[in-house]
């Protein structure tokens, strides 16, 4: 018994002496996993890191829920980058895909963190019932993107602008679009000002698909240009404070209107509107032949005429050119 005692006091006393010579190999209790496992991060792609990385459910029915935020600043069309490879990730990295993915985008770190509604920038989504993920892109375009977005609306029409609802998450690679006018001598153009949040646009007016100037340009034909561009613009891109149509025949200016955007909300701004409204009516006195074809589109020329001359005429001197070439109709 004694001698149970004695081996086991010195077994101890071994240990102790042990931890005391080397006290670095006294073991600590282990702390708690950090996350998140990081995927690769093709060149080109914007940078980010995943803040949350949550699996739960079987084998067969995996679902994941990340949280993860941009390292760097990316633009709105950059967004779709990072969902692409969270997507890829969370579907690609065990055996069985995930029955349901789910990854949330963010502008930051904290953000992430933190997590909620109400920060998110992005999402894609993938549940059990969908054959292809889906994304939302919350990123707004900056002034030179709306800018572009609102000069293709206005030259080459809105097609060109439409989201494929299939491909909500742009996997596909799209089909760059030539313009029309790629190899024109003449082109529709503009310049930015940001620092003024201020356009101009050079409108030359042409033959429909030609690169040639209309023989004769009317003065209504004109203004109805400019009204276009200037709905356009002024609708289509948020910060935009001032623009200035320069219209051009012949190689000489035709129309120069400069407009502010105090000046597009109050004065202008239903100027299209109430010609569009107008010449629904005229189309259906038409109709019920109460007036010949050529009698309702003189009368609807003299309608334009004289609302563009009254807007135009709110507008400080300085501000508005037309050519002498040009006349009203009277």
């Amino acid at each position: 018994m004694k001698s149970g005692m004695h081996g086991t006091c010195a077994f101890s006393a071994a240990i102790l002496g042990a931890m005391l010579l080397f006290p670095g190999c006294e073991q600590k209790a282990a702390g708690p996993k950090p996350c998140c496992d990081q995927p690769d991060i093709p060149a080109g792609v914007a940078k980010f890191t995943i803040v949350a990385d949550d699996v739960s459910g079987p084998g067969d029915g995996l679902k994941v829920v990340m949280r993860a935020a941009l390292t760097q600043p990316a633009k709105r069309d950059q967004i779709y980058g990072p969902l692409k490879v969270l997507y890829a990730y969370a579907m690609k990295r065990s055996p069985l895909e995930p029955i349901h993915v789910e990854a949330w985008l963010y502008a930051n770190e904290s953000a992430a963190k933190d997590g909620g509604e109400a920060t998110v920038i992005a999402k894609v989504i993938r549940t059990q019932s969908d054959q292809a993920p889906r994304c939302e892109n919350r990123v707004k375009y900056d002034f030179p993107e709306q800018a572009e977005r609102a000069y293709i609306w206005s030259t080459r029409g809105e097609q060109e602008l439409q989201e494929d609802l299939n491909d909500t998450c742009h996997i596909a690679v799209k089909k760059k679009v030539a313009r029309y006018d790629e190899k024109f001598t003449h082109k529709t153009s503009y310049t930015l000002d940001q620092a003024r949040a201020a356009i101009e646009l050079t409108y030359p007016f042409l033959e429909m698909g030609k690169d040639e100037y209309v023989a004769e340009l009317k003065l209504n034909s004109a203004l109805g240009t400019w009204a276009e561009f200037m709905t356009s613009f002024f609708s289509k891109v948020d910060g935009l404070k001032e623009l200035t149509f320069n219209g051009v025949h012949k190689d000489e200016p035709a129309v120069k209107i400069r407009v502010t955007r105090e000046q597009f909300d109050n004065i202008l701004a239903r100027l299209q509107e109430q010609i569009a409204s107008h010449a629904a009516f005229t189309f259906q006195v038409i109709g019920m032949g109460k007036k010949s074809s050529e009698a309702a589109e003189k009368e609807q020329e003299k309608f334009k005429a004289k609302s563009y001359k009254a807007a135009l005429e709110k507008l400080p001197k300085e501000q508005v050119m037309i050519s002498p070439k040009l006349k009203w109709v009277k």
